[in-house]
């Protein structure tokens, strides 16, 4: 039986995210609702049910990362108050995933000083099963309403045509 452990993050998604927290803060004094305001727990499926190649892409303010996700497919992270952050998630042969997060007002209402704490599931799916379709964008955001500092949460299933990228011939 596999050991969960709590808070442990593969060793470079971790250090990106220590990097990005102390890049958007730099010069400010650190503290710990600062730079983990938003711990995100995320549960990722795939359809051919292994994680060796899937990749999770981390951008934050303009910063991005790279770092490999677990085979159990769990994976936790924190992110720092105030930050617009995309995470991308691919697999060669599914279709790529974007989930876009805005701490901005993570803080307000009732919640400053407080950690915060959001968990989620994604699943990538195979392309040969879209039926020649993708994602026009992001596929769901995480944010905070203003003023009251309540979890906001989007979800968007809506796919497009994928653009060709062969050429057939008769």
């Amino acid at each position: 039986m596999e050991k969960h452990t709590p808070h442990i993050l593969n060793c470079g998604l971790l250090a990106l995210l220590l990097f990005v927290a102390n890049t958007v803060h730099a010069g400010a004094p650190a503290s710990p609702k600062v730079l983990d305001a938003v711990v995100l727990t995320a549960w990722l499926h795939v359809e051919d049910l292994t994680m060796a190649d899937v990749l999770v892409e981390l951008e934050v303010d303009g910063v991005l990362q790279t770092g490999h996700v677990p085979e159990n497919g769990r994976f936790e992270m924190s992110l720092p108050a105030d930050v617009d952050a995309v995470l991308r998630f691919s697999k060669p042969g599914h279709l790529t995933k974007e989930v876009v997060v805005d701490t901005h007002h993570v803080t307000d209402g009732g919640f400053d000083g407080k950690k915060r704490h959001v968990s989620f599931a994604v699943i990538l799916q195979q392309e040969r099963h879209m039926a020649g379709f993708t994602y026009p964008g992001p596929v769901g955001s995480l944010g905070f309403d203003e003023g009251g500092g309540c979890l906001a949460v989007a979800h968007d299933r809506s796919v497009v045509p994928a653009e060709r990228r062969t050429i057939m011939v008769f």
